[in-house]
């Protein structure tokens, strides 16, 4: 009978140790399993002894089963730690794998402060080192796009990731066998509450890196600055006096046409390297006053005024209806000018002729929009939100092409030859100074034409005078 027990706790040495068939047991369960029968024989057996010794009058049968209880209790002490023993090395087995791996996802997180490398590193790591199917790591704001596990509901398990009492994401699982045991549950439930801290941790180191990446732009930003304020001073002042005494020689009448010509020239190419210039410094320098509010639609108005001669030069036609009311917005006189003159010039120096740029300002909700300008401009609504106001500039120019899109507003970047490629590089850098957000949108139509999409704050309740002014400034 005894020899007949041993495949059986071979094949249980297995299940437990080795996961053997994917039988993955609870120790606890096995280890009370295995004190209950050792219980029952040991009770079957004190009946038996006792009956033996009292059919041949050895002892009697209440004496023997005394002493036979009384010997239990005695060795029940050194068995019961024994048994401790044993069930603190299974949890510390257990639970030691966790704390191994806790530690190596945030050893990963310090490295490298990237919270969608970290998802995938848990996704990896966890179902290899657990013996899982698989898993995802979900992180509140942060969840991506892609689809869920592709399992069954009634195998995916889901564990909160919890900062204090906020839940900031989910570890889902997916086990080999059909139910996860109560020490597995513990382990992954331990494992959830390590990734708050793992996620904390490289959200602190991302933060970081952005500042010191924001810190070392302003820093280049301010040596560019001081750059171009020493190059205004060194090289406008003589180049106004150089473009004063080519006029003058222009307007001689006793040098040849030929000579006047080549002034003209000279002069037209001062103007040039002056415009340069002024765009570099304008760059460098921030704008004033970015906590004032504005007219919107006066601006847009008076910088369609101003490049309208260019727009006939060009035979491009410029398209803008105000809106009935002034569209007061956050971010100050200069900030806005520099970005709506920014856009308007890039449009029409991307439009061929016969072509058009049509400017339009629409609240957040699409209202403000003319109906043939509404369904042209569904695609942005969605990004907007309430308390925003947005100036769309679109034209039908050859568009920009993908690969580009992520550095036409880098400064010095151009694909027009004669470019200085800082005219969307202001454009960013003043959005970014008011608190706004920009976006391209190209193709839009058979391959060609851009739409740039700016969304401003709208300001706040203005006083009755501030009002009045608005509107004839509006008028005017």
């Amino acid at each position: 009978m005894a020899v007949s027990l041993v495949p059986s706790i071979l094949l249980g040495h297995a299940v437990l140790r080795h996961n053997f068939l994917g039988l993955r047991v609870e120790r606890n369960l096995i280890y009370s399993v295995v004190a209950l029968f050792a219980l029952l024989i040991y009770i079957n057996f004190i009946r038996r002894l006792s009956g033996y010794l009292d059919d041949r009058q050895v002892l009697p049968a209440a004496v023997t089963e005394a002493v036979m209880i009384f010997t239990m209790v005695v060795f029940l002490e050194p068995v019961k730690k024994r048994i401790d023993r044993v069930l603190q090395a299974a949890f510390q087995s257990e639970f030691g794998r966790v704390q191994r791996l806790a530690t190596e996802i945030h050893n990963y997180a310090k490295q490298t402060g990237d919270l969608d490398a970290l998802e995938q590193f848990v996704e990896e790591r966890v179902p290899a080192e657990l013996g899982l199917k698989c898993a995802r790591l979900e992180l509140g704001r942060l969840r991506r796009t892609s689809p869920s596990l592709p399992e069954p509901v009634t195998r995916l398990r889901v564990f909160p990731i919890r900062r204090g009492e906020e839940v900031i994401g989910m570890l889902e699982v997916v086990p080999l066998q059909a139910e996860l045991s109560g020490e597995y549950q513990a382990a992954l439930q331990l494992l959830a509450d390590q990734l708050a801290s793992a996620t904390e941790l490289c959200q602190l180191i991302a933060d970081k890196v952005q500042l010191e990446r924001t810190l070392a732009e302003k820093a280049k930003l301010a040596f560019l600055g001081e750059m171009a304020a020493r190059i205004a001073h060194n090289v406008k002042n003589p180049l106004s006096s150089m473009k004063t005494l080519v006029q003058l020689l222009e307007e001689d009448k006793s040098l040849p046409e030929r000579a006047r010509r080549d002034c003209r020239l000279v002069v037209e190419e001062i103007d040039r390297l002056n415009t340069n210039i002024s765009q570099v410094l304008r760059y460098a320098k921030p704008a004033r006053d970015t906590d004032r509010p504005v007219d919107l639609a006066v601006l847009v108005n008076r910088v369609v005024t101003l490049t309208h001669a260019e727009a006939d030069r060009q035979d491009v036609k410029l398209e803008f209806v105000p809106p009935a009311d002034p569209a007061m917005v956050e971010g100050g006189e200069e900030a806005a000018s520099d970005i709506v003159s920014n856009l308007v010039v890039n449009a029409l120096e991307a439009s061929p002729s016969g072509s058009r740029v049509r400017i339009t300002i629409r609240n957040s909700d699409g209202a403000g929009v003319d109906t043939r300008n509404r369904e042209a401009s569904q695609g942005s609504s969605s990004k907007a939100n309430p308390g925003q106001r947005e100036l769309i500039v679109e034209d039908q120019g050859p568009g920009v092409a993908c690969g580009l899109k992520a550095k036409i507003f880098q400064p010095f970047f151009t694909t027009r030859s004669g470019g200085t490629g800082l005219g969307l590089a202001i454009v960013a850098r003043r959005v970014e100074e008011i608190g706004g957000s920009v976006e391209c949108q190209s193709p839009l139509e058979n391959g060609t034409g851009t739409r740039f999409i700016v969304r401003f704050q709208t300001a706040g309740v203005l006083s009755s005078e501030e009002t009045d002014n608005a509107h004839d400034s509006h008028r005017r």
